[in-house]
C-alpha cells in the first residue's frame, strides 16, 4: 500500500511517532526549502494538522533525511532491526496481522539458530563440502566481528559494535563478496543471538518508523516507500518477484555456480536452491556480472550472455540494453524497480478479477502458489483489491507459471500463442475504458508522463475532450442519461455545455468539465458566467436547471467560497478523485439507482460522506 493509504486506515495516535521524525527533519529544513513550509503553512505551522495527502507529498520531499535516519537506527538498534527489515521487505509483507509477524519471527528466529550452529560446525570442523578460500573468507570475516566485538574490554567496558566498527565491516562484507545472511551466521558465532517479545519488536519498529501499527485490526503496514528505502538499506537492489524471474532463467549450471559460491547444498532441487539463493539476500548486480560466470569469462562473453537473458528469457520493454557489461546489468535493475514504482497494474480492477478467475479455472492450485510464493497469510489471496495493497500485479502472477503453463492457459482461452504470452495475455483483458476512469486524475490534471507510463498513449491537444467524455463514462455508470441529442439541440455555435444530464419532467443537470496542469482550478468568474449562459439556453428551451456541477482535479479556497455565496447559480464543486470515489461506492453498495438528491448540495461535495450514504 502507498504511504498515502496507510495513513487513511490509521488515527492520529498511531502515526504520532512517524510525525515525530518528519518534524524533526521540517525544523532544519523548513527555512531551505519553500515546498515544506508550503505544505506546513496548509497546517496553520503545525504537521499534525495537514492532511494525508500533503503529508505523503512532505515525505517524498524528506525521504534522503528519513533513509538516513533509518540507517542510524537499524545499525544501532539492540531489537534485531536488520533481521526485521529482511522479513518485512519481502513481497507479500507489507501488511499483516501481529499473529503472522509474530509466525515469521520465529521462523527466522528457528532458522537461523539453525545455520549458526551448521556455520560453527563448518568453521571449526569443515563439515561438508566448502572450499578452501571459502573458508578463509569465513574465518577472515569471523576473526574481525570477533575483534570489533571484544575489543571493548580491553576499556572495561560492555562488549559491542560502534559506528565505524560496522561500518568497516560493511566495507569487508562486500569485498569478500557475502550475502546477508552468510553475514548474520558469521557475526552471531561470535555476538550471542537473543530472542525478544513480539510487542518490544512491534513497538522498537513502530518508533523507528518503519512500519504503522493500527491497535484495533492489530494490524502492521509498511508503506511501498518505506520499503524501496529498506531496501536501499539493506543492499537489496531488486524484489525477490523480479530476482526470481531472472533466477528462473538461468541454466541449471549457473544456479549451482551461485550456490557454489554461497555454500548453498547442492543437491538440493532446482526449486529449493532458488528459494534459499532469494533468502540469502545476494546482491543482483554481483550475481549478474560475476557469480553465474566461471572463471576466465571475458567480459564480452558475458555481456553476450545478458544479452540473450534479456531478450529471449526476460523478454523485458527496455529501450536500450547498454553496450556493456555494467551499463545492460544497470539498466536491468532500473527497469525492473522502475515497474515496481509504477502506480499502475496494466489491467482495471474488473480486467485483473476477471483473470484471476480465469487462472482459477485452468490452475485451480494457484492460490495456494501465490500464497506461498509471496508469503501472504490470507486463505483466499484471488482479489485484485488485496493483491494490490501488497503492490501484487497481474505481470508478477503470470511469471510464476512456466512458459509451458501459459501456453495452456493462452489455448483454453483462444489467447494469441506467438510471440510474448505474457504481454498477450495482459492485452486480452485490458477494457481501455475502465483504465481511462481508473486514471481519470492523471487526465484532470493533464500528466501526459503517468498516462504514458500506464500505456495510455493521448496527446496534449486530446485532454480536455478526453477528461470530458471519462466524465460522461462516470455518470453513465451512475446510472444518469447523458443526453447528446438534447444537449446538441440546445447548444449554440458560441455557447457549448459539455455534459447535460436529462433528469426527465423537464429538468436537467450541467456538468462542465475543467482539466488544469497540476494546480487548483480557481478562475471562477469565467466559469460562473459560462455556467449561467448555459441556464439562459436551457430556459430558452423550457428546461429547468435544477444543478449545475463542476468538475475539476481541485479548487482554490477562494474558488470555493465563491461558489458558496453565489446565490444565482444552484452550483456544487466535486473533484476528480470525489467522483470516482463515489462510483466506487455506488459500485460496493446495494442501491439500484442512485439518489440524485446526494448531488444537490451546494458548495465542494463532500465525496466522503456520500460513499458512506450509498455504503451504509
Amino acid at each position: 500500500m502507498r504511504l498515502i493509504d496507510v495513513l487513511a486506515t490509521i488515527n492520529q495516535i498511531e502515526k504520532s511517532a512517524f510525525l515525530k521524525i518528519l518534524d524533526g527533519f521540517c525544523s532544519d529544513l523548513r527555512k531551505s526549502k519553500p515546498k515544506i513550509d508550503k505544505i506546513l503553512s496548509k497546517g496553520d505551522g503545525q504537521l499534525k494538522n495537514v492532511d494525508d495527502e500533503n503529508i505523503a507529498q512532505l515525505f517524498g520531499l524528506l525521504s534522503p533525511q528519513y533513509k538516513k535516519y533509518l540507517q542510524e537506527r537499524i545499525k544501532f538498534s539492540d531489537y534485531q532491526l536488520d533481521i526485521l527489515v529482511d522479513i518485512l521487505i519481502r513481497d507479500g509483507n507489507s501488511m499483516m496481522s501481529r499473529e503472522w509477524f509474530l509466525k515469521l519471527y520465529n521462523q527466522e528466529h528457528a532458522k537461523l539458530e539453525s545455520n549458526i550452529k551448521y556455520f560453527k560446525r563448518l568453521l571449526d570442523n569443515g563439515d561438508g563440502d566448502l572450499e578452501e578460500h571459502r573458508k578463509r573468507d569465513y574465518q577472515i570475516y569471523k576473526n574481525c566481528v570477533q575483534t570489533a566485538y571484544e575489543n571493548d574490554l580491553i576499556r572495561n567496558q560492555e562488549k559491542q559494535l560502534s559506528w565505524e566498527e560496522k561500518s568497516i565491516l560493511q566495507t569487508l562484507e562486500k569485498n569478500l563478496e557475502l550475502s546477508n545472511e552468510e553475514v548474520r551466521w558469521i557475526s552471531h558465532t561470535v555476538i550471542p543471538l537473543e530472542k525478544f517479545k513480539v510487542d518490544d519488536l512491534l513497538n522498537e519498529l513502530k518508533e523507528s518508523g518503519i512500519i504503522f501499527f493500527n491497535r484495533k485490526t492489530n494490524t502492521l503496514y509498511v508503506p511501498d516507500e518505506f520499503i524501496w528505502l529498506l531496501r536501499e538499506i539493506a543492499g537489496i537492489e531488486l524484489p525477490n518477484k523480479f530476482l526470481r524471474r531472472i533466477l528462473k532463467n538461468l541454466s541449471d549450471p549457473e544456479i549451482n555456480l551461485i550456490t557454489k559460491k554461497h555454500n548453498i547444498n547442492r543437491k538440493w532441487s532446482r526449486k529449493k536452491k532458488i528459494q534459499e539463493i532469494l533468502n540469502q539476500g545476494i546482491n543482483a548486480t554481483n550475481l549478474l556480472t560475476e557469480i553465474i560466470f566461471r572463471p576466465g569469462t571475458s567480459k564480452t562473453d558475458k555481456s553476450k550472455r545478458l544479452h540473450t537473458l534479456m531478450e529471449k528469457g526476460l523478454e523485458v520493454d527496455i529501450e536500450k540494453f547498454g553496450r556493456s557489461l555494467e551499463e545492460k546489468v544497470a539498466n536491468l535493475i532500473k527497469y525492473f524497480n522502475d515497474v515496481e514504482k509504477e502506480d499502475t497494474i496494466s489491467l482495471s480492477r474488473d480486467g485483473f478479477n476477471s483473470l484471476l478467475k480465469d487462472l482459477i479455472g485452468t490452475f485451480p492450485k494457484i492460490n495456494n502458489k501465490i500464497r506461498e510464493e509471496f508469503e501472504l497469510q490470507d486463505e483466499n489471496v484471488m482479489s485484485s483489491e488485496l493483491l494490490n495493497k501488497y503492490n501484487i500485479k497481474p505481470r508478477d502472477i503470470l511469471y510464476l507459471f512456466i512458459r509451458d503453463e501459459l501456453l495452456k492457459f493462452c489455448k483454453a482461452h483462444d489467447i494469441k500463442s506467438r510471440g510474448n504470452l505474457v504481454k498477450n495475455i495482459i492485452e486480452n483483458y485490458r477494457d481501455i475504458d475502465d483504465l481511462y476512469i481508473e486514471n481519470f486524475d492523471a487526465i484532470g490534471r493533464r500528466d501526459l508522463k503517468t498516462l504514458r507510463e500506464k500505456g495510455l498513449l493521448v496527446k496534449e491537444v486530446e485532454l480536455g475532450l478526453l477528461y470530458e467524455k471519462v466524465t460522461q463514462k462516470i455518470f453513465n455508470r451512475l446510472g444518469f442519461n447523458t443526453d447528446e441529442k438534447l444537449k446538441n439541440n440546445i447548444n449554440t455555435s458560441h455557447n457549448k455545455i459539455d455534459l447535460l444530464i436529462n433528469l426527465g419532467n423537464q429538468d436537467v443537470m450541467l456538468i462542465e468539465c475543467k482539466t488544469k496542469k497540476d494546480i487548483e482550478y480557481n478562475q471562477y468568474t469565467a466559469v460562473s458566467r459560462q455556467l449561467k449562459s448555459y441556464v439562459n439556453l436551457c430556459e430558452k428551451k423550457n428546461y429547468h436547471v435544477t444543478k449545475a456541477i463542476i468538475v475539476a482535479n481541485d479548487f482554490s479556497d477562494d474558488f470555493i467560497g465563491a461558489c458558496e455565496y453565489d446565490y444565482e447559480l444552484n452550483l456544487s464543486l466535486l473533484t476528480s478523485r470525489g467522483l470516482m470515489k463515489i462510483l466506487d461506492g455506488f459500485k460496493n453498495s446495494t442501491i439500484k439507482e442512485f439518489p440524485v438528491m446526494l448531488l444537490m448540495r451546494n458548495g465542494l461535495l463532500n465525496h466522503d460522506l456520500i460513499v458512506k450514504v450509498l455504503t451504509r
